[in-house]
């Protein structure tokens, strides 16, 4: 009787120590289902720009600007010359056409004053012969230059047009020979050539003065 009772008495303290479990254990169990931590590099740095790098770009864009700024205002100039030197062409080719159709001599006039080109005709040849009025027509029948583009020549019969005769095309399709001259700074021009045979206008890159 006597060894059962110390029997029961022992099982719960035995019981007790078969179910203790080691300090640290769960702790250790818990971990292995964390993601591994990143190693740590010695000597890394914390991403980002410093002030040398910063001041490195600022420099280079503003090189980039200064050379890329004045070739495409030069670009800009140039392309204005030359679409100018296109709607003047055009003009004369009106010009032509407009004196074939009435029968009537027309002229192509520049206005130094107002920057621009417009088409005369002469109204009534039998009573104010030489007389040219302003032409009213549908569409364009003028062309005013910007500012950065300016007229460096306006040759009539190898007279200045301002000095001589006006630019002046007749019923029958011919012309009084002319060239002008559009020119965009610095040193980029485009010149229209009048011929005398047809009265046709075309435009050429590049100034004729230097080829004649």
């Amino acid at each position: 009787m006597c060894n059962m009772m110390r029997e029961q008495l022992r099982e719960p303290h035995s019981w007790a120590e078969s179910k203790a479990v080691p300090c640290g254990s769960s702790h250790r169990r818990a971990r292995a289902f964390l993601p591994p931590r990143p190693a740590r590099v010695v000597g890394a740095r914390e991403t980002g720009f410093t002030l040398v790098e910063l001041s490195l770009v600022t420099l280079l864009i503003v090189v980039l600007a200064a050379v890329t700024v004045p070739a495409f205002a030069g670009f800009w100039r140039a392309s204005q010359a030359r679409t100018c030197a296109w709607h003047v062409a055009t003009l004369a080719r009106r010009a032509r056409d407009y004196s074939i159709c009435r029968g009537l001599r027309t002229s192509l006039d520049y206005d130094s004053e107002g920057r621009r080109f417009r088409l005369t005709a002469e109204s009534d040849p039998a009573n104010a012969p030489g007389q040219f009025d302003e032409l009213r027509l549908a569409g364009a029948q003028t062309v005013t230059l910007p500012d950065d583009v300016e007229v460096a020549d306006f040759v009539v019969e190898g007279q200045a047009a301002d000095q001589g005769l006006p630019l002046v095309f007749f019923p029958d399709g011919q012309a009084l020979q002319a060239e002008i001259v559009i020119e965009a700074q610095p040193d980029r021009f485009f010149s229209i050539e009048i011929s005398p045979l047809t009265g046709q206008a075309k435009v050429v890159e590049g100034d004729v003065r230097a080829q004649q």
